[in-house]
């Protein structure tokens, strides 16, 4: 539907009535296809940007339409879109978010609107609020992956095992020892077309026999261990445990401070998510793992351990096609936390911060609960990174998270780090390329 979605905006609008007012009309919310003709910022509101973008059909699909004996449907008049870009507003640039301005006059564009925010003033002119604007390259990459000759290298170009990051998907960073010390958990992605390999680093753990086991080839996840050693990262380690199926998907949340204890969420096909613990001796192989009792009955994951001799934990239940958090305490049953952290939205991904504070995802925002107030994390710049599974060290001084870039099918996130600045955070950092002091 999205690869031709753009006639319906054409033909649609320009069939508009011709009784020209200044009243905005509701519109069926559309897709914005055009060329940026300017972009105006707002002296009013400060990160508010207006986007002229003059509709039409981008020059790239015109050939892929002609092969397929499509007709090409143009305006029969000069059509303009007014799309207003906002704070929370996600730029996408050659893959990866950004801010507005990394967009050119005369390059073509995609804005994909908020809901319900489209209405037409007068034939000519449509008016919009973006939740999202691509370059049209970037939306052709991640929607319309068939009209493409060639995929970007970007793509799937990053296979290095000894690197954290790949085309694969990299989540659920648990950073240690001043951030020296960082967990994390991969897989593969999908092959963007049918007969190519996976997307990703084939790791540790992926491959026996030269065939992928079950749980990598299902697009599962495994944890990693990796350490800032003589000046780099040491190539990942998997972490192994005694007679874990080989479809499982494993996915650790929470390492205790001297690495002799974690938590995982545990997925087995066909089966809820439970969660998990193991435990070792000292630098010993690790135990297996056991469900932890005091989750027993309900969907869960997403653990964490906390307070004195960590007998506090705070985790994620999956229920009702949603999912909350919950907390004990020590000798304590567990319940649903307070009211303005849980909501009818989807709460995951609690991390636990210094001086009581509560790092967690609403949906496909980072949110963090701190001074009995609930605010969006956010990274330098005027529009919205989309961060998630953000995780501190345990000073507060550095913040491990994901980014994503939009591929086709799922996306492909890498882990990134900032450093405190003031309340807020630098500008993320691959950790790869991050240096701990």
């Amino acid at each position: 539907m999205r690869r031709f979605f753009w006639i319906f905006l054409v033909v649609g609008l320009s069939a508009c009535p011709k009784d020209v007012t200044k009243t905005p009309v509701p519109q069926e919310d559309v897709l914005v296809v055009g060329r940026l003709a300017a972009a105006n910022e707002s002296p009013q509101e400060p990160g508010v940007v207006t986007l002229e973008i003059r509709l039409a059909m981008p020059e790239s699909i015109k050939p892929v339409m002609r092969k397929e004996g499509r007709p090409i449907a143009e305006a029969q008049e000069e059509m303009m879109a007014r799309v207003r870009v906002d704070r929370s507003t996600v730029c996408v640039v050659d893959g990866v978010a950004g801010d507005i301005s990394r967009l050119r006059v005369g390059q073509e564009v995609v804005a994909v609107p908020i809901s319900g925010s489209c209405a037409m003033v007068g034939a000519k002119t449509l008016l919009a609020d973006a939740a999202e604007v691509y370059d049209f390259r970037s939306y052709q990459v991640r929607f319309l992956t068939k009209s493409l000759e060639q995929i970007p290298s970007w793509v799937n170009d990053r296979r290095d095992p000894a690197k954290v990051n790949s085309s694969g998907k990299e989540v659920s960073p648990v950073p240690l020892a001043a951030g020296k010390v960082l967990y994390f958990s991969a897989g593969l992605l999908p092959p963007v077309r049918e007969g190519e390999s996976p997307r990703g680093a084939l790791r540790p753990g992926m491959v026996r026999g030269g065939a992928l086991l079950p749980w990598a080839e299902k697009g599962g996840l495994r944890p990693y261990r990796t350490e800032f050693a003589r000046g780099s990262w040491t190539p990942p380690q998997e972490l192994v445990f005694p007679d874990l199926p080989e479809d499982a998907s494993l996915r650790v949340t929470w390492v205790s401070e001297d690495e002799s204890a974690l938590l995982a969420e545990l997925r087995l096909p066909g089966k809820e998510p439970r969660l998990v613990q193991s435990t070792r001796q000292g630098k010993g192989s690790w135990g297996p793992l056991e469900a932890v009792p005091d989750t027993a009955g309900k969907a869960a994951g997403d653990g964490q351990r906390f307070g004195k001799q960590l007998g506090a934990m705070v985790w994620t239940v999956y229920e009702f096609g949603s999912s909350d958090l919950w907390l004990k305490f020590q000798n304590q049953a567990g319940q649903p936390v307070e009211p303005r952290i849980n909501t009818l939205g989807a709460e995951w991904a609690p991390r636990l911060g210094p001086n009581t504070t509560l790092y967690f995802c609403r949906g496909d925002r980072q949110l963090l609960f701190a001074k009995q107030t609930v605010s969006e994390v956010r990274l330098p710049g005027n529009q919205r990174l989309p961060l998630l599974e953000a995780a501190p060290t345990a000073d507060g001084s550095l913040l491990f998270y994901r980014l994503p870039r939009y591929t086709p099918g799922e996306l492909d996130w890498d882990i990134f780090v900032s450093k405190k600045q003031g309340e807020g955070w630098s500008a993320p950092v691959p950790v790869d390329e991050f240096r701990p002091e």
